[in-house]
């Protein structure tokens, strides 16, 4: 019964973040703030990066749930390095993040104009969704824990390019892909980012601790000896 239980969660958040992305690429028609912010199109917003990932993520649950593939190690591995390095923490950040801003000054991180054209589901299944499916995810099934360095490691290189991204978009073409953005000085901005990286190795200690709590039977020391 579990074991169901487990799968048709799995199929379901598939669908959900499969048909997301599906109607974030094809569906999404948001006026751009002017020409310049049609490169990279939605590729520029780490909300979209997570939403894509979240769907390879469940695409990746699925097959191992059902795919008749004999040696499942391999994929088991890499789904428990990126649900736990990349993906859990991400679900997280991108959730705080985004209603923090939300409630201060929604007009730093989604002005009120954007409703007419992001539709109410997308958002909640794009900054709120994400968390509750990664967190029961982390509880219905087992994933190893990889050292804390290796994890620290993996989610710093995935921020790193997304961070390379945001500044080559900045710097090179003048395009601030978020508002809030756009109205930080030097040194705030500077600021902005260390804080939001620092609160990402954050979540990725939460969610360490959360693995350990649901799976004390299954707890793999992650910290450097």
């Amino acid at each position: 019964m579990k074991n169901t239980c487990v799968k048709t969660f799995h199929l379901t958040f598939c669908a959900l973040y499969t048909y997301g992305v599906y109607f974030s690429e094809v569906h999404l028609d948001i006026p751009l703030r002017s020409p310049k912010f049609g490169i990279f199109g939605r590729y520029k917003y780490l909300t979209h990066w997570n939403l894509v990932l979240q769907a390879v993520m469940f695409t990746l649950f699925c097959v191992i749930d059902f795919a008749p593939i004999r040696h499942k190690r391999c994929l088991t591995s890499v789904r428990d390095h990126v649900f736990l390095s990349i993906s859990l923490p991400l679900c997280m950040f991108v959730s705080t993040i985004f209603w923090t801003l939300f409630f201060i000054d929604r007009d730093l991180i989604f002005p009120e104009a954007l409703e007419m054209f992001y539709p109410a589901w997308l958002n909640h299944l794009s900054h709120t969704a994400i968390t509750f499916s990664a967190i029961v995810e982390a509880l219905v099934n087992h994933h190893k824990q990889p050292t804390r360095k290796t994890g620290f490691a993996t989610l710093l290189m995935f921020a790193g390019v997304y961070l390379a991204l945001i500044q080559y978009l900045g710097l090179v073409h003048g395009i601030w892909v978020y508002p809030v953005l756009e109205v930080l000085s030097s040194v705030a901005f500077c600021a902005f980012l260390g804080f939001c990286i620092f609160f990402i190795f954050v979540f990725y200690v939460i969610g360490e601790k959360l693995n350990t709590c649901f799976w004390p039977q299954g707890r793999k020391c992650s910290k450097e000896q």
